[in-house]
């Protein structure tokens, strides 16, 4: 009786076995990956809206500096070497521009995007295997 027609024996059921559990892993580790680069997708917007908290923060309390300043400078109207003390320079131009935060979190986001995509190509392949392997029955 040539190949075909034989019916399945022990080793051909353990191999679909095998495979429809290494399908399922794939998968799983495919998923976890997705799972993974939503998590660090988070951690971008997350670092965003802290700095743009600490910006907040320092300007508060740049402003209440300067009020507290200008409150001491008309309190001793007399004694101009102490209000000198308290002044606060600006100095322009020396952090981040909007561009080059927003270029910075532009190729975290296509980095991030790039490493979805890995995943969800996993995550197929790994469905593709196990169903492969689980259509198999004689």
């Amino acid at each position: 009786m040539p190949d075909e027609q034989r019916p399945s024996d022990g080793g051909a059921k353990a191999f679909d076995i095998v495979g429809g559990v290494v399908g399922l892993l794939v998968f799983i580790a495919g998923i976890a990956m997705i799972v993974m680069v939503f998590g660090w997708v988070r951690g971008v917007f997350d670092d965003v809206d802290a700095q743009v908290q600490d910006v907040r923060s320092a300007r508060i309390e740049a402003q209440s500096a300067a009020a507290a300043a200008q409150a001491e400078a008309s309190a001793a109207a007399a004694s101009e070497d102490a209000a000198a003390g308290d002044v606060v320079v600006a100095t322009p131009n020396k952090g981040p521009t909007v561009a080059d935060v927003g270029l910075t979190v532009g190729l975290k986001m296509l980095g991030l995007l790039v490493l979805g995509w890995l995943g969800a190509l996993v995550a197929s392949r790994g469905a593709q295997l196990a169903g492969a392997h689980r259509g198999k029955r004689a």
